[in-house]
């Protein structure tokens, strides 16, 4: 490791500008495992590159990012009211920015020819050139990009198709050390699946957080994959259960002298791309109620931020306590749900957070296979629940949520044994041993 201490390292995805708890709390994670491991020669490409492209000397030097700056804090007073994202599109599209499409990545794996010969020419991406050139290791911190999602113009994922393509230049003209990892595979579209059986052969490392997305690359004809758990699980708190005290602000939401079960909402809900069909208010408020009979007290994990109309009225006329980023970080959340008797979501970051807490979960469908993968990965034997027919099954989630806590003793033995094994596999994200 000492000689590895001596290369530049390069870090496509710090997502902690995403705004979202598993986006934030993986990203500081993996950051202090790289500085852990490679000391202060690590430079990283933020979640913004993901979706909107970068100035030539970076986000901060940008002189458009006074004015995006000033924009963001009215949007995030508005974002409530924004449900299909029309007042964040005009306001990007003022900035001369756009969150649908981008001009300066392919979007078919038949144009990377040509777009890297733009990017030689100077044309596009030479913020990432430079980095790329900078770089002796490039790791691409793939997390939730390559997974279902293709928009209404027929074009898959943005964020995906960036970090597919920087892939392909790193390999393919640097000939750099490139390993995507801490990620899940699940695209569901042709066209990503073309990039993949041809970008992911060249990469040096390639490591998926749950089994499925191995069956998925082995049916691509795949197989330098391994499987590596998400980086969230070495995360350690910094104040343990019992000297953890809630902020007055949580004390609001939560009555933590009583019971309580936390209950969430899924990526798959709503996204840029896709939308469950049922209706979000009524079918939420009808397992609440029946989850009352177990637990009166419910508490709502927000993963919108406030941003999902119908999840505000849930909370409102269900008269339920609420946490999101708002008012509840992510360590915060640890302690929340260490505090709670079960999670019931479709939320994988913060079930992690539960499972390290050592929380029993409950889960349904996100935007991928993610969550369903979750369960091997920690010999869970209960029910899982498609999302799409989320209102055929409230009854059967309530009787799964009683034979759970049934098992609670049980299962906060088995999954604290599990978590530090799966804490010791997840440092393999950062230090392949095959590394250069």
């Amino acid at each position: 490791m000492e000689m590895n201490n001596q290369k530049n390292i390069l870090v496509i995805g710090d997502l902690t500008t995403a705004h979202n708890y598993g986006a934030i709390a993986t990203s500081e994670t993996l950051k202090k495992i790289f500085f852990a491991n490679y000391g202060p020669k690590v430079k990283y490409i933020d979640h913004r590159s993901f979706v909107r492209s970068t100035p030539r000397n970076g986000w901060d030097s940008s002189p458009s990012m006074k004015n995006r700056t000033i924009y963001e804090k009215i949007y995030d007073i508005i974002k409530p009211y924004d449900s299909h994202n029309f007042i964040l599109n005009t306001g990007l599209k003022l900035l001369g920015e756009t969150t649908t499409s981008r001009k300066d990545i392919p979007y078919l794996y038949r144009d990377y020819k040509k777009y890297l010969e733009k990017m030689l020419d100077g044309n596009v991406l030479q913020y990432e050139y430079d980095l790329l050139e900078w770089a002796d290791i490039i790791y691409i911190n793939g997390e939730g990009n390559v997974v279902n999602g293709t928009d209404k113009y027929g074009v898959y994922r943005i964020g995906a198709l960036y970090i597919l393509f920087l892939a392909y230049v790193a390999k393919k003209h640097f000939n750099k050390y490139c390993a995507i990892i801490n990620h899940t595979v699940d695209p569901n579209n042709e066209d990503a699946e073309e990039i993949i059986k041809n970008v992911y052969p060249l990469l040096d490392y390639i490591a998926v957080r749950e089994p499925y997305s191995i069956k998925t690359l082995h049916k691509m004809g795949i197989k330098n994959v391994e499987l590596v758990p998400d980086a969230l699980f070495t995360f350690v708190p910094d104040t343990d259960k019992n000297s953890w005290k809630p902020s007055d602000i949580l004390n609001k939401e939560i009555d933590f002298t009583r019971p309580y079960i936390c209950i969430g909402d899924s990526s798959g809900i709503k996204s840029r791309t896709n939308e469950v069909k049922w209706d979000v208010y009524d079918i939420y408020s009808k397992l609440i109620k029946q989850l009352r009979t177990i637990t009166p007290q419910i508490v709502f994990v927000d993963g919108f931020n406030g941003g999902h109309e119908s999840i505000n009225r849930i909370v409102k006329e269900n008269k339920i306590g609420r946490i999101n980023l708002e008012n509840c970080n992510y360590k915060e959340l640890y302690h929340v749900l260490s505090n709670a008797e079960i999670f019931i979501s479709g939320r994988w970051h913060a079930s992690i957070l539960s499972l390290l807490a050592g929380t029993p979960i409950l889960l349904w469908g996100a935007d991928s296979h993610k969550t369903r993968g979750l369960y091997p990965l920690i010999d869970y034997p209960y029910r899982f629940f498609q999302i799409d027919t989320l209102p055929l099954h409230i009854a059967d989630i309530t009787k799964e949520t009683k034979k759970i806590l049934e098992d609670k003793k049980s299962i906060k033995s088995k999954m604290s044994k599990k978590v530090s094994e799966l804490r010791i596999d997840a440092e393999n994200n950062t230090i392949p041993s095959h590394l250069p």
